[in-house]
């Protein structure tokens, strides 16, 4: 993507006849729409997969696909949405070349200034800084420096849900347990002693909040001083009581809410009980895709790197009973032993046998170099291509994990 300071930007954009056109109809496009209000900067068209009405925020939507049918005429795409590096391949496969990022206009906009309805400042203060953080990611490697944008922590196998597709999979577990404390610890201190910089902790499960040692995990996750956060994940079934509650209001802890509806049983408790004791939160509707299913499909290097390259959690590494894998799926498909073992997908950090030389090495290229995963063949994927699905349907009981045979492997 171009580089701009954002005065030329506009000052270019408003001598041109070039329509601005802003790839990312959802959280993003509200904040880069809003900020380009301020500076009397108009635009003509959000272009979205996923958003199938007419108009956003009163600007028509078009598909890439009508977007490919105008290609070769200029325009000025600005990226507002997470998928950066794989929109600004799809934008320049359509021989466009005008595109730009939005972390110019999102520092030089005061958003305290503006109303949301669907956002609150914490909410947008982390879209801004992950935004950022994504930029940074898809610039080429340079060194060999571990800087890392989130890393999932499994506390728990056990959900007080029980959906049918769920996408960590979490419907497969026959006895979910809590992850081993001592483990963990140990695990976590060897990844930080060889990360120069870590963006997030995001603590899950299942629901995390099921496991009753929470407290103690986030207050050990406080002490790292390359860890600038931490954010719980949570469906709000579960109120926090003492050292579990009381941690929750450091500074760096943020908690996620998911609202399932009636579902989630204690969303609203969880709001006044957050605000009332200035908890930092953030709490949305989810939109499910069809990735929460073991189902082993034959596809070749080509469509399985595609597939990784585009999927909206190949930046996420995951630590789950010891060893940090690259994505949820595949850190749990393989927990289940649903799959066999491939001893390159991840990195066992249970090990004292390896030098920090040795342990960083393996995680940069874990982090940096894969193309694809053995899971990649039993997942649907998570891109802009994958169904929706109806979220948070229930099952009475755990799936059967389907049997692997020589027949469709």
């Amino acid at each position: 993507m171009k580089n701009y300071h954002i005065n030329h930007l506009v000052r270019s954009i408003k001598t041109s006849s070039d329509p601005v056109i802003l790839f990312g109809a959802g959280k993003y496009g509200t904040l880069a729409l809003n900020a380009l209000k301020k500076l009397e900067v108009s635009v003509k068209y959000f272009c979205d997969d996923e958003n199938q009405k007419d108009t956003f925020l009163n600007i028509p939507v078009i598909s890439p696909k009508k977007l490919a049918e105008l290609s070769g005429k200029p325009h000025i795409f600005i990226c507002t949405s997470y998928a950066m590096a794989s929109i600004e391949s799809r934008i320049k496969e359509m021989n466009y070349e005008n595109i730009y990022d939005c972390v110019n206009l999102f520092e030089n906009t005061d958003f305290n200034l503006i109303n949301f309805d669907d956002m609150n400042f914490h909410e947008i203060r982390r879209r801004i800084d992950l935004y950022k953080a994504e930029c940074i990611s898809i610039q080429p490697v340079k060194n060999k420096s571990l800087d890392l944008k989130y890393v999932d922590i499994v506390i728990t196998e056990a959900c007080s849900m029980k959906c049918e597709s769920c996408s960590n999979l979490m419907q497969y577990y026959l006895k979910p347990k809590n992850s081993n404390l001592e483990l963990l610890f140990k695990s976590i201190d060897k990844l930080m002693e060889v990360t120069e910089e870590l963006y997030e902790f995001r603590l899950l499960g299942g629901e995390p909040f099921v496991n009753k040692q929470i407290g103690k995990i986030v207050n050990k996750l406080l002490d790292y001083k390359n860890a600038k956060n931490i954010v719980i994940y949570s469906n709000a079934t579960i109120i926090p009581k003492g050292e579990n509650f009381e941690c929750l209001k450091n500074e760096k802890v943020l908690v996620d809410i998911t609202n399932y509806g009636k579902l989630s049983t204690k969303h609203k408790e969880y709001i006044e009980l957050f605000k009332n004791n200035k908890i930092k939160y953030t709490t949305n509707i989810p939109v499910w895709t069809d990735s929460g299913t073991i189902n082993y499909q034959k596809k070749s290097e080509e469509k399985l790197t595609h597939m990784f390259k585009n999927c909206c959690v190949n930046d996420v590494l995951t630590l789950l009973n010891g060893k940090l894998y690259r994505c949820p799926f595949s850190a749990n498909i393989m927990n289940l032993n649903a799959i066999p073992i491939n001893k390159t997908d991840f990195v066992d950090l249970s090990k004292d046998n390896k030098s920090l030389e040795i342990l960083k090495e393996e995680i940069f290229n874990l982090y940096k170099n894969k193309k694809f995963l053995d899971a990649c063949s039993y997942c649907n994927g998570r891109d802009y291509t994958t169904p929706k699905i109806k979220t948070a349907i229930q099952t009475k009981i755990p799936l059967k994990i389907p049997a692997i045979t020589s027949t469709n492997i």
